[in-house]
């Protein structure tokens, strides 16, 4: 290391080799920058050592940087994820903001700057994000603009038009992310049009480096099979169009499986057995409630001789079947004394998320997660974020403080977990008045607050 304070790989073995949150190192990182104050190269190793390891002691390095290079593109960027994790959004954007200013040529500062105004102004995150493509043409960060401009939009005709520009704009057979935009348009035609669907699958499997994607090959047989099973069905061969439907390969992260539920459903209905059609349907909602499929049951439980409240004793015999007590914790709190202990929740629902800091789908998920509880008081439903990271801990209260968000921030104890366990972050937990979890594995984006809020309102509705 002291032959040449400007080795980055050095500083990054030297880093490895003594553990970023050794004291020893500390101590030694800091002889050095009062050492040599002038050379920017020391404390910046230490703060992308500290950084990576996403420890809050990175962010007075992170300054020593910037101060000493005002130009750093990278620090700034830093120091954007660093603000993020300390809950400070607004001065997330404005470090963002330098790093543009310091690199005006790099697109991942761009890409950044413009997502960062997603959910503060809608108008300036379209036009950035739209602009990207050509002001960093052949980059994949423009295609990953477009994948979340399309991702992000609610508005249908924006969705396509994004979508297309993407196509046209980037080889789906080279773009990653453009690749998977087709995969996302795909989904949604296959909901809307299915013909459509089926046509994006050809044209895709005219690319030469897509013409033997499984997954492509696999669009374009569901597509197939989906009007295949319609055409049976609208012929009245309902139970040839229902042996159609069950050939059709299984999709993940896909709309396909919804649009069988439903098209295998209404065959039934029509071929005299309205009591498949129900049954497959009741499973379905009982743990992913739409309100589509609760629309479907109430016509075909009609049919049945059944009302609202016969479904919904139904729909609950079917949930209670898989529930179970949940482990009951009591876990320190972060913000007061003491305890927030389940079995002192009972009378409310629960929503439990177990998070980090550091966590970017956590924290994206959370405005989502807000849209939805601040729907109810806190008589109703406790919200309890339990953080996995304990190195993290700092960040905690400040991260609090700076969001805004609701929730009450409790410290983990893996070993305490019992059935409520953590798949990595976020994973997320519906828990019933009596400390029954009902719902698990569950996540909320822009397109889905409706069934959190259906999850809940039967909750308490129970």
């Amino acid at each position: 290391m002291e032959k040449n304070f400007k080795d980055a790989q050095a500083h990054k073995d030297y880093i490895y080799a003594v553990g970023a949150e050794s004291e020893e190192l500390k101590k030694q990182y800091d002889a050095w920058i009062k050492a040599h104050p002038k050379l920017v190269e020391i404390p910046f190793a230490y703060a992308e050592g500290l950084y990576n390891k996403e420890l809050p002691t990175a962010k007075p390095y992170l300054e020593k940087v910037v101060k000493l290079d005002p130009k750093n593109g990278k620090a700034y960027q830093m120091l954007w994820i660093d603000a993020e994790r300390w809950g400070d959004f607004e001065g997330g954007r404005n470090y963002l903001k330098k790093a543009t200013e310091a690199d005006p040529k790099s697109p991942d500062h761009a890409f950044y700057y413009a997502s960062s105004f997603e959910d503060v102004d809608s108008a300036k995150h379209h036009d950035l994000m739209l602009s990207m493509p050509d002001r960093y043409p052949g980059t994949e960060r423009g295609a990953q603009a477009l994948y979340w401009l399309a991702q992000r939009s609610t508005n249908p005709t924006v969705k396509i038009q994004v979508w297309e520009l993407a196509r046209k704009k980037y080889d789906p057979g080279k773009s990653g992310w453009t690749s998977g935009a087709m995969s996302v348009y795909y989904n949604y035609l296959l909901t809307r049009d299915v013909a459509k669907a089926k046509k994006l699958a050809e044209d895709l499997l005219q690319n030469d480096s897509l013409r033997t994607s499984k997954d492509w090959l696999q669009n374009k047989e569901v597509a197939d099979v989906i009007l295949a099973g319609r055409a049976l069905a609208a012929a009245g061969k309902y139970q040839e169009a229902i042996q159609k439907y069950n050939t059709a390969p299984k999709l993940r992260y896909s709309s396909a499986g919804t649009i069988l539920l439903k098209d295998k459903a209404s065959a039934n209905a029509a071929a005299g057995n309205t009591q498949a059609a129900y049954d497959s349907l009741l499973l379905n909602y009982a743990v992913d409630p739409t309100d589509e499929i609760y629309a479907l049951m109430g016509t075909y439980g009609g049919k049945l001789g059944k009302n609202n409240t016969t479904i919904q004793q139904e729909v609950w015999k079917q949930r209670k079947s898989k529930a179970e007590p949940a482990t009951p914790f009591s876990l320190d709190n972060y913000l007061t004394s003491g305890k927030t202990s389940l079995p002192d929740l009972k009378g409310k629902v629960v929503l439990v998320t177990y998070w980090f800091p550091g966590c970017g789908p956590c924290r994206g998920e959370f405005p989502h997660f807000e849209a939805v509880v601040r729907k109810y008081s806190k008589d109703q439903l406790a919200y309890i974020g339990i953080n996995i990271q304990h190195d993290q801990d700092p960040y905690v209260a400040p991260f609090m403080k700076q969001s805004g968000y609701s929730f009450t921030p409790v410290r983990d104890e893996k070993e305490k977990r019992g059935n409520l366990k953590a798949f990595g972050a976020p994973t997320n937990y519906l828990i019933d008045k009596e400390g029954n979890i009902v719902f698990s594995n569950f996540r909320t984006d822009e397109h889905n607050h409706r069934t959190l809020e259906l999850m809940i309102n039967e909750l308490l509705d129970k």
